[in-house]
């Protein structure tokens, strides 16, 4: 009946389905959500990402910021599409749904959709951790490219993650670090443009604004479809549940597959509460 529900959607709508994507699509690649079962917030319940005002303005805080990301870039960037990302994946080059919006940063639904016209139709609404950018000046670099500019001027912490194999991971892809780690003389490599010292992944930090390009672009992909489907996500995020109240409010039909409570459970015309890979894998 689970399946029945997702594929009586995307053929009755075929071609002008919207999907968008949390957390729990990328479970099964090995990157934790923060509120399932084994999610961030249950594993560490008094963990506390970064705000942008802070990043914004403390130098402490961006080698905070960069010490645990820099532990965590290699599990990130060893993680791979999962079925449910290949099955994302199909579903648009086939044309069984027109536009996919991501509010993970991991980067997997490009990863998994090779195809060049297939990748112009997905959105990343809180951006991505595969590039890096320069809060004054605005010029963006490739996170590797970033990365090995912090592993060049950070010996101690080099040494501290090649000595570790079971570092915990979270959404965002820092870790938590040691309590006898100091991150206070972690040294952030200078911009190459201007030499400014802040600088950030090209993702939206809590307390941040989406860029209105970004922000019009998901509106657009919301008008221009007859049906959403919501998948992996407790759109506890108003970014991304706005989107689900705007088609609600254009009179189209709402599906979702998510385990837990999502914010729109109200809104919805059905759902599947099921982990993502099970039902996908079946479409």
């Amino acid at each position: 009946e689970a399946t029945s529900l997702l594929v009586n959607m995307l053929t009755k709508h075929q071609g002008k389905t919207l999907v968008m994507t949390g957390a729990g699509i990328s479970t099964d690649s090995g990157i934790p959500d923060y509120r399932g079962d084994e999610g961030t917030y249950v594993r560490n319940p008094k963990h506390r990402p970064i705000l942008f005002h802070e990043l914004l303005s403390s130098e402490l805080f961006r080698r905070r910021y960069w010490a645990r990301a820099f532990m965590g870039w290699p599990k990130m960037k060893q993680a791979k599409p999962n079925t449910s990302h290949h099955v994302m994946a199909w579903l648009l080059e086939q044309h069984y749904i027109d536009h996919l919006i991501t509010q993970n940063v991991d980067h997997l639904h490009r990863a998994a959709a090779t195809n060049t016209a297939t990748n112009s139709n997905i959105i990343e609404l809180h951006g991505t951790l595969y590039e890096v950018e320069c809060l004054d000046c605005q010029t963006i670099v490739p996170r590797e490219i970033y990365q090995h500019r912090l592993y060049a001027r950070n010996p101690a912490f080099v040494t501290h993650l090649e000595s570790q194999t079971a570092l915990k991971i979270n959404p965002d892809g820092d870790v938590e670090l040691p309590d006898q780690m100091s991150y206070a003389d972690f040294d952030i490599p200078p911009c190459r443009a201007c030499s400014s010292r802040r600088m950030k992944p090209k993702v939206v930090f809590f307390g941040e604004n989406i860029r209105k390009e970004v922000t019009g672009t998901a509106e657009n992909m919301v008008r221009a479809s007859t049906a959403m489907l919501v998948v992996g996500s407790s759109l506890a995020t108003y970014s991304a549940y706005r989107l689900v109240r705007l088609a609600k409010e254009m009179g189209m039909p709402i599906g979702i597959l998510c385990k837990g409570p999502t914010r729109a459970d109200d809104l919805a015309s059905w759902k599947i509460q099921m982990a993502c890979t099970p039902v996908l894998q079946q479409v």
